[in-house]
């Protein structure tokens, strides 16, 4: 009792509670992702559109060197200064005044690492805003000699990653190098470039600054969706191609090594570059892996606690039912009520117990009442029925002796069969010590009864016996069964009739039952009269034309159930039925 009543506990307390915490744990974990899948869009476009503002004051300078750098006349007085290496004062002041473009820049911006203006020229030389005016073959970096080669048919503005080492002993510098062709009006090929150099470092070291989520990859691709900057190592997706396919939609999704990642992107007008945000899902399920965890630690703190109150309300309530217990047993064995042991306390429980202890004791109280009441009338009603049927047999039997003997003579004849018979009935009906008697007694003393009454009617009927002894005798039948269905027999289906009846008595034994049945040929009776005899049966009231058949019909149920009784089939002129049904 003790186990389920904690499990019964446990469950009406957690289940609530529980269910409570889960569902508004799920919800906010929906919820907040869906919030967040928003907010990442809005943060990605804001972040986004602020490197390519970024990108733009800073990569401004080129367009300010291309400006000052760029028109006929300061590309053609370099030119000559270059080619001739004429420095007369008007070609020294022209260089100086070139020198100043490249070098204020250069000092004026941390980013840059410097700036070359290369014109082209047999003996190689070209400005730099770190070294001033410098040859090829002696110049530390040139590298981007190489590029500008290459490229010499680009217009537009393009770029290359690389590294620079200005002494030995010093590590290689990482740039990203801007280039932009220097043309002149008379040429369609470029006379020359500007090189402007920048510190890598510095332009990651601010992607680094804007990112918004700790694992985000902030990525900037040139025109040909090569990464120029990015904000960390490309450790996990280093092998990703960043072609033009994955930027067909306004959102990335992708998955490399195991990881999926979501981002956005950003496509610059102005250089072509494209600004890239990739986050892994896994950074953004932090927010709703701390809520599912906050959910997990208030359901592990739910079931603690309804763990803790069950066993409490368990134990107090148990004691409760043992004192109950205890007063139903006392009860039950007419003992003394025992004192609660438990403090009374001025709550719902300690009321409603007192009331259910004191109904149940005056319940249990009327209850013993009314059945010993019921047991006895059901023991007097079988006692007077008995009585009702054996003065009545007594009278219809004295009758018909009495009216024998003064027909017959002194001598030993017939009364005497009569009188013998009579007297073996006399003391089987008025034994009240058993009321179930066995089958072969009450056969016996029912063929009895049937001798008496042949000799009173002679040659009026004939007894037909139909039954096994041994699958027979062993059970037991309530005393008088079989006399007083014979007794309707023979006075409502006989007696009247002129010609000689027969009557059969058949017993046999069914899985659960003993089935009787008495058939006699006699005069019948119509169906209204069948009807109105039944009918008085189911109603338990009393026929006076049959009474020794309800009787029977009565005695029958008060033994064996409202389920057992007496069935009549009767059809008028043809004779009657009568069914008895007794359990083993």
């Amino acid at each position: 009792m003790r186990k389920k009543f904690f499990l019964k506990t446990l469950l009406l307390l957690l289940v609530p509670l529980l269910t409570t915490v889960i569902i508004l744990g799920t919800l906010s974990i929906i919820i907040t992702q869906k919030n967040i899948q928003a907010e990442i869009i809005k943060n990605d476009s804001n972040v986004l559109h602020q490197i390519d503002l970024s990108m733009e004051l800073i990569f401004s300078e080129m367009d300010s060197l291309d400006i000052s750098l760029g028109n006929s006349e300061v590309i053609y007085r370099l030119e000559e200064i270059l080619r001739t290496q004429s420095l007369t004062f008007e070609n020294l002041r022209a260089l100086e005044h070139t020198q100043n473009y490249i070098t204020a820049p250069a000092n004026a911006r941390p980013f840059i690492e410097s700036i070359y203006v290369y014109v082209t020229n047999p003996s190689g030389q070209f400005l730099t805003s770190t070294e001033g005016l410098s040859r090829s073959t002696e110049f530390y970096d040139m590298d981007w000699k190489k590029d500008f080669d290459n490229n010499q048919h680009q217009k537009d503005v393009w770029t290359e990653t690389r590294e620079i080492q200005r002494y030995a002993f010093e590590k290689p510098t990482p740039i990203t190098t801007v280039y932009k062709n220097i043309y002149s009006t008379l040429q369609n090929k470029p006379q020359g470039v500007i090189v402007l150099n920048i510190y890598t470092d510095y332009i990651e070291k601010i992607l680094s600054n804007i990112k918004s989520y700790p694992d985000q990859f902030i990525l900037i691709l040139d025109s040909n969706h090569e990464i120029i900057f990015k904000n960390r190592s490309l450790a996990g997706i280093h092998s990703i191609n960043f072609n033009k396919a994955l930027f067909e939609q306004s959102s990335i999704k992708l998955e490399e090594e195991g990881t999926s990642y979501v981002g956005s992107h950003l496509l610059s007008g102005k250089y072509g570059w494209r600004y890239v945000s990739i986050v892994p899902t896994s950074s953004l399920n932090n927010i709703t892996s701390k809520i599912g965890m906050i959910t997990l630690f208030f359901v592990c703190f739910s079931f603690v606690l309804g763990l803790i109150l069950t066993y409490y309300l368990t134990k107090r309530n148990i004691n409760h039912l043992r004192f109950i217990i205890s007063v139903f047993k006392s009860a039950e064995r007419n003992l003394p009520i025992p004192t609660n042991p438990i403090p009374r306390k001025n709550d719902e429980y300690s009321y409603i117990i007192e009331n259910i202890i004191k109904n149940f004791i005056e319940q249990n109280y009327l209850k013993v009442q009314l059945s010993e009441k019921k047991y006895k009338l059901q023991a007097i009603e079988l006692l007077a029925l008995q009585a009702q049927m054996n003065p009545h047999f007594l009278f219809n039997t004295l009758e018909t002796i009495y009216w024998k003997v003064l027909s017959l003579t002194g001598k030993p004849n017939e009364a005497n069969q009569m009188l013998e018979s009579l007297s073996d009935l006399l003391k089987y009906s008025m034994d009240n010590r058993n009321i179930i008697v066995p089958f072969g007694k009450e056969i016996r003393n029912t063929q009895n009864y049937i001798a008496i009454q042949q000799i009173r009617y002679r040659n009026k009927f004939d007894v037909f016996w139909d039954f096994d002894e041994e699958e027979v005798y062993k059970y037991g039948v309530i005393k008088l069964l079989l006399q007083p269905i014979i007794e309707n027999c023979i006075y409502h289906g006989i007696k009247e009739k002129e010609s000689k009846s027969d009557i059969k008595i058949k017993i046999w034994k069914l899985d659960t039952a003993i089935r009787i049945t008495v058939i006699d040929n006699g005069m019948g009776m119509t169906k209204d009269r069948l009807h109105e005899i039944n009918k008085s049966l189911q109603s338990d009231s009393e026929d006076y034309g049959h009474i020794g058949l309800y009787n029977t019909h009565k005695r029958l149920k008060l033994t064996y159930g409202e389920a057992y009784g007496i069935k009549i089939q009767s059809k008028l002129s043809r004779g009657t039925v009568i069914s008895i049904h007794i359990p083993i």
